[in-house]
């Protein structure tokens, strides 16, 4: 009987240290992982209108603010929305806007955009700032993309 036992006991041991090295040694199959593909939908762009005329400036009332003005506009566009883009001490900031409406508007001024970061009315101006970029997004009446962007120093 102790003979059964032990033999028994021999073959576990064995059975686990063959998979014990198994385990260790041979690495798992790697699972193939799913290709994602993106799928993206063109979008139609048209031609911005060459009456539409862009140009940012400073404010000569407020520091630190720049205005955007378009003009031109024809009342051929629903909304407008715009990002403006500056360097200020190696670091890239900027300013967004959601589509605001210029539905039936021959023109469009934006005068108090701030180029600074605001906290609890705490404003702090960014310094050094000589050039924008600005990106615009126009919608026409019949629902397509315009977009305009250049580069303009201040």
């Amino acid at each position: 009987m102790n003979k059964k036992l032990v033999g028994i006991g021999l073959a576990i041991v064995l059975v686990l240290t063959i998979g014990l090295v198994a385990y260790t040694f041979i690495p798992p199959k790697k699972s193939a992982k799913p290709t994602v593909t993106e799928e993206t939908v063109p979008q139609d762009i048209e031609t911005l209108s060459p009456s539409v005329q862009v140009t940012v400036s400073k404010s000569k009332v407020k520091d630190n603010t720049v205005v955007l003005s378009v003009l031109g506009l024809a009342s051929k566009y629903t909304s407008v929305a715009y990002e403006l883009s500056y360097e200020t001490q190696g670091i890239i900031q900027g300013a967004t806007s959601k589509p605001l409406d210029i539905g039936g508007k021959d023109s469009f001024v934006r005068d108090d955009i701030y180029l600074g970061t605001c906290s609890r009315n705490v404003c702090r101006p960014h310094s050094g700032v000589k050039s924008v970029s600005l990106v615009l997004e126009f919608i026409s009446l019949s629902g397509k993309k315009s977009q305009f962007s250049k580069d303009f120093d201040l």
